[in-house]
């Protein structure tokens, strides 16, 4: 028999108090998060046992400085993802494309952005 799991909403059992929409907009941000820790990134986690795809190691600025911190661009779509979320709402494509733009040079797109089926021989 399956069981249901009870969501582990930190806000939930830290706070018995919290009002629905805060649980809700922090269940939509982890959400956004793990959707975020999906992207194929540079570089490599700081520490092997984090959860989450940020903080990296080995990804620099354009000045050649290592980033050790989560870039300002990933919480901005991480908000974005969890807004339209919270709300139940559509995405608007470009406006994540824009941020997903924003983020190009922190993505590791050797491994493709899209998983294209074999070609198939064309017959007449």
């Amino acid at each position: 028999m399956r069981e249901l799991k009870r969501p582990q909403i930190p806000a939930l059992r830290n706070e018995p108090n919290t009002s629905c929409s805060e649980i809700v907009a922090e269940a939509a941000f982890a959400l956004a998060s793990g959707i975020i820790d999906t992207i194929p990134f540079v570089g490599c986690k700081l520490d092997e046992q984090q959860v989450r795809a940020w903080p990296r190691s080995g990804v620099f600025t354009d000045d050649g400085v290592e980033m050790t911190t989560t870039p300002p661009e990933i919480f901005e779509l991480c908000e974005l993802l969890a807004g339209h979320i919270e709300k139940g709402a559509a995405f608007d494509v470009f406006e994540v494309f824009h941020k997903i733009a924003r983020i190009d040079r922190l993505i590791d797109w050797s491994h493709g952005a899209v998983l294209s089926p074999e070609p198939h021989p064309v017959t007449h």
